[in-house]
């Protein structure tokens, strides 16, 4: 079987923007975002082979950037966890802000980052992969290297792990269960 050749231009180009769509989801940090970009493109490079040949190249490429950003979100909790033990939970809120509705939109998605943060990395990808980039459990299957039927299983455990861990999320907020709503292994 001839090797199929990897090109830049016909495979990366074309995904580069919902690339960085994605990881700046996750990250929603400049340098963070930028970083994590780099960072899986020199994880494509180093698998341009594996790229080459998948079934779903954009699949793939799409899931290295979301793995990549989940990485980086990860090291900078572990980060602020070592340099900032006394915000264990991330940076403080500016007092200077009044918009609450802001402030709590952006506690939530915080808290939300975090617990996937938290959650087994394959469950992570998959949760990712399904919410944030909207992608089918085939795709994402294709993706993870897996059968479909596993795909929704990381994605119904991820989900219902989200669901434990922010069962209790803000104080009166009247928020007990942000997955549950969504509904199961849909």
């Amino acid at each position: 079987m001839p090797r199929p050749d990897f090109d830049y231009d016909a495979l990366v180009k074309p995904v580069e923007l919902r690339m960085m769509r994605s990881i700046w989801r996750i990250v929603r940090e400049k340098q963070a975002a930028e970083d994590a970009l780099q960072e899986a493109l020199t994880v494509i490079w180093r698998k341009r082979d594996m790229v080459a040949r998948h079934e779903n190249p954009a699949a793939l490429i799409l899931r290295i950037a979301v793995t990549q950003a989940l990485d980086s979100l990860r090291k900078s909790r572990r980060r602020l966890r070592r340099e900032a033990p006394l915000f264990p939970d991330g940076p403080a809120a500016d007092p200077a802000d009044t918009g609450s509705e802001d402030a709590e939109s952006r506690e939530l998605r915080s808290e939300i980052m975090a617990a996937v943060g938290r959650l087994p990395k394959r469950q992570a990808e998959a949760v990712l992969l399904r919410i944030i980039e909207e992608q089918s459990y085939e795709k994402i299957a294709l993706a993870m290297g897996c059968s479909e039927s596993t795909a929704r299983i990381h994605v119904m455990r991820g989900r219902a792990a989200l669901a434990r861990s922010l069962a209790d999320y803000g104080p009166g907020s009247g928020r007990k269960s942000i997955m549950a709503g969504r509904g199961k292994a849909s």
